[in-house]
């Protein structure tokens, strides 16, 4: 047997502390204790014997990781800087490498990198031959912007001056870039002879229709004998901005923020205490991995951003893996890569919420706690639940500054605010108002339930339910069975019916039986519908029901109640839930003691009683982690699956569901998945781990890639699949664009008219009965401060107005109904959008009852949910970041999906402002405004189609808008621009 090697040992040393800290066991300083430790439960966690305790203790000692005397054992906690590694970060292009050819054949499709972007733009602008270009309202980089109100005309005299010793000849000036807009340039008789030191001016009459922001790109054209033809160019901007606007104008320039490394390279921890562990854990638990990412993950991926050539046996691996398509065979090890890519994108992400030099108070009723003001963990900006931790160090200078950083458990969060537990050291010293810097982290045992999930997958066959092929076709029930169905509206629609009976009969497995759902077409319905029917017609059935949130799970608990006697349900929910966010009518079936005030996990035993338990897809990996009897669950059902990344639907099927079997597992086996692959599936951040699969579900990619749920003649085959096709949400016209584009138009209108028709007489309506406006504005792409996510301050003043139309002016007259905030929903793609959306409505509208319940966020934060009354604002006017927008998934340009779950949020009215010369550029959103313009449902700037003489890919690789930012490390994108909550709920 060969030797272990001293690092072999030292980094099996660093697994027991860090297991150690996992456990809660960092506080033991018995040697004998230890040594248990070790033996009994760190040992034996990978049937590894090899190295022995003592040896362990001596390396550990020997890297001054350990204090030993007698019994006594100090291992000392530490914490090393993060090699943070950003996936999208790629090396700096020489700007200077670029030449003519380079300009045709970049296009928004291949953004220049930021050097040859400043070169091109530096070129375009500059002065030239001794001419230069001046005005009174000369800018940056080129621009002439002038503040100007609406059918106010302005001149702006532009001069060209001859400042060389040679006659230059202004051939012609023009636009190059014609944007409808009432520019009028004076005509002149050309070409023009400028001698040396003359001077020319050139008049532009600026006339605008309306608030916004407004944009031609000039170019003027020279020739002289000694230099030949060339050209300047300038970038002429007219800004109308109301009211309102200027309030919501940047508080301050923009500066492109970067992730701050951590400072120290190895400091101590002092480690804080614990909310009080009132938890009863009577159910078994086996021992869960760390599933950490290979030390030398990260250099392979800077390899690969540096354009590596898989030259490195190494690199060659990680491509592909990468690469190869996910088959059984490769299964565990392609998504445990991708997890992997995935953490380490979350690690940067995560410190975008770091804060410096922030203050905290101690707690008013609990001395022992410390205060933390965190605006946004109310909203998962950072997720931060109860038992988490966050680490803070004393800034510098300050009286009794000693530098190690301290370690503060989640004992509350209260709205903005987060309570900590610090260790003693801390608090004695503590002062109301002291100083830290804050770092946050995210928890990692969702991540490691995956890894866990797609392992056991994969080691217990579970091909048959992955990667189906085929069904044996034994049914449960007798063909001219009639099903007595507890929700009798399901009688009327065909679909629920088939896909309950479907369910119910069991002719799918082992392969899962999935219900398409479209927008408003009852779903979740139907899934409740088939669990009932499951339990009443499967003698000794048992079901696990999943959801990705707590809201999907909670609703499933709520209409299974509903004809279910409560002592056969059980809705377990994680111990870092907050009990006071469980809706009332299902906390009797929720695992709280009120003896004891905490959450409750009781034996296996106890929960083999009940007929239905429901989790979050987390939570789930509580009951794998019990190891039940095999096959006890017959039926798995997860709502809601499109939203889920295939490993976490795997949380709640490997060593919960066992496969299908003629002889042993005649009833069982029962997979269903609910959801649509045609609205947004899982937030993800790393863009390795996009583009090479994990953004996938398991509902899209066996709707995507598998036979058994292709359509064939047009039809799915219902032995496998049902499309719910009664839409009870949408009025017609908001449902028809997303039917025939994302549904084949099969979708049909059975909405209650007394909603759906309750805005179709509406004063501002463009065209009666036609409930939809879009409403065009040519805006300006800002920012501010060090947030790079973009907002629009021109659509904020047009939503305002509209709100204003809708909450404040003749309510309850003809053709209007009163309506209350909570029925409105405000949707944006952008972060900071959002957040000025949200200042608006608290500078307008703040005076209104329940004004809070008018909700304003982003797409994916509304997708599940329905409002009367829908407002989008698109936000892009600029074409400098098309490419990115494309790469990334950003926005709604290039990204079908975000648009078709905007559209269908809403039951009676539709309203979208954003820019069409923006939007035209995507056909999905062209194919829109066609259809608003062709129902005659437009206001506001029209765009009359004309095209660009130059076109907006050149332009756009100009970057006109911003200083662009270095090449640095950042946080990813979609952190960036959409901020996605963290979301995994547990």
């Amino acid at each position: 047997m060969p030797k272990i090697t001293f690092n072999e040992r030292r980094e099996v040393g660093e697994q027991f502390v860090r297991f150690l800290q996992d456990s809660g066991n960092q506080q033991i300083n018995s040697k004998v204790a230890l040594k248990a430790l070790y033996n009994q439960e760190f040992r034996n966690r990978d049937n590894i014997k090899r190295p022995n305790f003592s040896s362990v203790l001596y390396v550990l000692r020997m890297s001054n990781r350990a204090f030993i005397y007698g019994d006594y054992v100090n291992i000392f906690q530490g914490k090393k800087k993060r090699k943070l590694i950003d996936q999208y970060w790629k090396p700096k292009a020489d700007a200077g490498a670029e030449d003519d050819s380079t300009q045709d054949k970049n296009t928004c499709n291949n953004p220049l990198p930021p050097g040859a972007r400043v070169k091109r733009r530096s070129k375009f602008v500059a002065s030239k031959n001794d001419v230069k270009i001046i005005s009174e309202y000369d800018g940056p980089y080129g621009k002439i912007r002038v503040n100007i109100s609406p059918d106010q005309c302005v001149t702006i005299k532009i001069e060209v001056k001859n400042y060389g010793k040679n006659e230059i000849m202004l051939e012609s000036y023009k636009l190059r870039k014609r944007c409808e807009f009432t520019f009028v340039v004076s005509k002149q008789s050309l070409p023009v002879k400028l001698p040396p030191g003359s001077v020319h001016a050139i008049p532009i009459m600026c006339l605008v229709p309306d608030y916004g922001f407004f944009e031609v790109t000039m170019e003027f054209d020279f020739t002289s004998e000694q230099t030949g033809k060339f050209s300047i160019g300038r970038f002429v901007q007219a800004v109308a901005n109301s009211k309102l606007a200027q309030q919501l104008g940047p508080s301050e320039p923009y500066q492109p923020y970067q992730v701050k490394l951590h400072k120290p390279q190895f400091r101590s921890i002092e480690d804080g205490f614990r909310p009080n562990n009132t938890l009863s854990i009577e159910l078994e638990q086996k021992p869960l991995a760390q599933y950490q990412y290979p030390s030398n993950l990260k250099d392979l991926i800077v390899s690969l951003n540096e354009g590596g050539d898989g030259t490195s046996d190494k690199i060659a691996h990680l491509q592909s893996s990468l690469e190869a398509p996910l088959q059984f065979d490769n299964y565990s090890e392609k998504f445990c890569l991708l997890l992997h890519l995935e953490e380490i994108q979350m690690e940067v992400d995560i410190h975008r919420y770091d804060m410096q030099n922030v203050s905290m108070v101690r707690d008013k009723y609990n001395k022992k706690l410390l205060v933390l003001k965190a605006p946004g963990v109310a909203e998962n900006r950072p997720s931060v639940l109860r038992g988490d931790h966050l680490f803070v160090n004393l800034v510098e200078g300050q009286p009794k500054y000693q530098g190690p950083f301290y370690k503060g458990y989640v004992h509350a969060v209260e709205w903005d605010q987060v309570k900590l537990g610090f260790s003693e050291k801390l608090l004695n010293k503590f002062v109301d108002n002291m100083k830290f810097d804050v770092e946050f982290t995210f928890n990692r045992l969702p991540l490691r339930l995956q890894h866990r999930a797609v392992t056991l997958a994969q080691k217990q066959q579970l091909s048959h339910l992955l990667f189906p092929c085929f069904s044996y076709k034994k049914s449960l029930l007798s063909t001219n069975e009639e099903l007595r169905l507890y929700n009798s509206n399901l009688s009327k629609n065909a679909e629920q019916k088939e896909a309950v009976r479907q369910v119910v009969a069991g002719t799918s497995r082992p392969a899962p039986y999935l219900i398409f759902g479209p927008p408003g077409t009852g779903k979740t319905v139907t899934m409740v519908e088939a669990i009932k029917q499951v339990l009443q017609c499967i003698e000794g059935a048992h079901v696990l029901a999943c959801a990705p949130s707590n809201s999907a799970s909670d609703l499933l608990c709520q209409h299974l109640m509903k004809h279910l006697n409560s002592r056969n349900i059980y809705r377990m929910n994680a111990s870092s839930r907050d009990y006071h966010t469980i809706p009332e009518e299902i906390k009797p079936v929720c695992n709280w003691d009120k003896v004891q005030n905490c959450p409750i996990f009781p034996r296996k035993e106890k929960l083999q009683s009940y007929q239905v338990i429901i989790t979050t897809l987390v939570t789930a990996g509580r009951l794998a982690s019990a190891e039940f009897p095999q096959g006890h669950f017959s039926h798995v059902f997860i709502d809601e699956s499109g939203h889920a990344v295939e490993p976490e639907s795997l949380i709640a099927i490997s060593d919960i569901l066992a496969m299908m079997d003629p002889k042993t597992n005649v009833s069982g086996g029962q997979l269903v998945l609910a959801g649509d692959p045609q609205q947004l599936g899982p937030i993800l951040r790393s863009p390795l781990a996009i583009e090479h699969g994990l953004g996938l579900s398991l509902l899209e990619r066996l709707m995507r890639y598998n036979p058994l749920y292709q359509k064939t003649n047009e039809k799915y085959n219902p032995q496998f699949v049902t499309m719910l096709l009664r839409n009870y949400r949408s009025h017609e016209a908001i449902l028809e664009f997303s039917n025939k584009k994302f549904y084949d138009g099969k979708l049909l209108k059975c909405g209650d008219q007394l909603i759906t028709h309750s805005y179709c007489d509406w004063t501002e309506l463009p065209k009666p009965k036609f409930p939809i406006i879009f409403h065009g504005v040519c805006g300006e792409d800002q920012r501010e401060a060090r947030s790079p996510s973009f907002f629009n301050t021109a659509e904020i003043a047009v939503l305002m107005y509209y709100l204003r139309k809708l909450l404040l002016e003749n309510q309850g007259k003809k053709g209007q109904t009163k309506i209350p905030p909570k029925e409105i929903g405000v949707i944006s793609p952008y972060r900071k959008q959002v957040e000025k959306i949200r200042q608006a409505i608290n500078l307008e509208l703040k005076s209104l009852m329940n004004i809070k319940d008018l909700k304003v966020g982003s797409v994916e934060e509304f997708q599940g949910q329905e409002r009367r009354v829908v407002l989008i604002s698109t936000v892009r006017s600029s074409s400098n970041y098309f490419g990115i927008d494309e790469e990334f998934n950003l926005g709604f340009l290039n990204n079908p999906k975000r648009l078709n779950v905007s559209l269908t949020r809403a039951k009676a009215l539709l309203i979208i402002v954003g820019n069409p010369i923006t939007l035209s550029k995507d056909p999905y959103w062209n194919e829109f405004l066609e259809y608003c313009k062709a129902n005659k449902a437009w206001a506001g700037y029209k765009h009359s189609g004309i095209e660009d003489e130059l076109p907006i890919e050149e332009l756009s690789s100009l970057n006109i808008n911003d200083q662009p930012a270095d090449n640095c490390l950042q946080d990813s994108y979609i952190q960036q621009q959409v901020e996605p909550q963290w979301r995994y709920e547990h």
